[in-house]
C-alpha cells in the first residue's frame, strides 16, 4: 500500500513546537547581538554631533575672525548654536558643550594677529 502525504499535507494547519522554539531562540540571538550595537550607535553618534558642534564653532571664529580683520575691529564671536545645543561660556569663551546629556570641556586659545581662535574637544564631563 502506498502512503499518500497530500492528504497529510493539507490537514496541517499550524507550525510544529520545535519550528516555534527554533524561531524564538533565533530571534533571542539577533536581539541579543543588535540592542547592545545599536546603544553604542547612539552614544557615538552624540559624540559626533558634540564634535560638529565644536567644529562650527570654529568655523565662526575663523569667519569671525577674517571679518575683523578686514574691517580692523574686533567683534566678539556668536557660539549659538540652537536649541540642541548647552554651551557655557565664562567670560566670553566656550568652556564646556552639552548635547542631549552628554557633555564634553571644550578648550579655547584666543586668537592671535596671525590666525583665529581655536576650540578643542576636552574630556567628558
Amino acid at each position: 500500500m502506498k502512503y499518500n502525504t497530500t492528504n497529510t499535507k493539507k490537514n496541517r494547519k499550524g507550525f510544529t513546537l520545535i519550528e516555534v522554539i527554533a524561531v524564538l531562540v533565533l530571534l533571542g540571538i539577533l536581539t541579543a547581538i543588535a540592542v547592545p550595537k545599536y546603544i553604542d550607535m547612539t552614544e557615538q553618534a552624540k559624540i559626533k554631533a558634540i564634535e560638529a558642534g565644536v567644529a562650527e564653532l570654529n568655523s565662526r571664529e575663523a569667519l569671525q575672525w577674517g571679518q575683523n580683520q578686514l574691517a580692523g575691529t574686533n567683534v566678539a564671536v556668536d557660539t549659538d548654536l540652537g536649541e540642541d545645543y548647552i554651551i557655557t561660556p565664562v567670560s566670553g569663551t566656550v568652556t564646556s558643550i552639552e548635547f542631549q546629556d552628554v557633555e564634553y570641556g571644550v578648550n579655547y586659545t584666543a586668537p592671535t594677529g596671525i590666525g583665529p581662535g581655536v576650540y578643542t574637544l576636552g574630556t567628558e564631563q
